[in-house]
């Protein structure tokens, strides 16, 4: 059974029955196919306040409206306690370590919220997304592969210095300690 819904005119007719030409309630109600304790609800909400009494459809009354702003406002505040939380240590990481939070949060909050609580900017982020890595962090990755591949490949037994001299060719040794000295 679907949910009868009636307009503010409607309403108003209903309680000026009642209070003004004196019918009792459950006799309007009967004339009108309503149930009692819905009139006196009527009656009770337009005698606390008549100028904001059924605002109509869609429309909340002034407390309400201000209500549901101040709800908006602490799911966003916690949202922004929650984000710095998290973030705390990516802060002194840089922007890309920003951006890959942002990345990985992106579903749990809205991304505006995050880069504005990060202090970095959505186009930014967006630009980031998109960027094709650099040509030192392409060697990176390709270094970091070659040594996870040699210390998995030593029982996870070799450390730094057998790993240097496994994998890596004599050329990145010369390279790496030029780029270190």
């Amino acid at each position: 059974m679907q949910r009868r819904k009636f307009s503010r005119e409607f309403k108003l007719e209903a309680v000026k029955l009642v209070r003004e030409r004196g019918v009792s309630v459950a006799q309007a109600a009967r004339d009108l196919d309503l149930h009692e304790n819905v009139l006196r609800k009527w009656v009770r909400d337009h005698a606390a306040d008549p100028g904001s009494a059924f605002p109509g459809h869609g429309v909340m009354k002034p407390e309400q409206q201000e209500i549901e702003r101040l709800r908006r406002e602490l799911a966003k505040v916690k949202a922004e306690r929650d984000i710095l939380k998290k973030a705390a240590a990516y802060f002194r990481e840089g922007l890309d370590m920003r951006f890959a939070f942002i990345a990985k949060h992106r579903g749990i909050w809205p991304v505006s919220w995050i880069c504005e609580t990060l202090g970095v900017s959505r186009s930014g982020f967006h630009a980031w997304l998109v960027r094709v890595p650099s040509a030192r962090a392409r060697s990176d990755e390709a270094f970091s592969a070659r040594i996870r591949s040699s210390f998995v490949s030593s029982d996870r037994t070799y450390g730094a210095r057998r790993v240097w001299h496994d994998r890596l060719p004599k050329a990145c040794h010369a390279a790496c300690i030029a780029s270190s000295g």
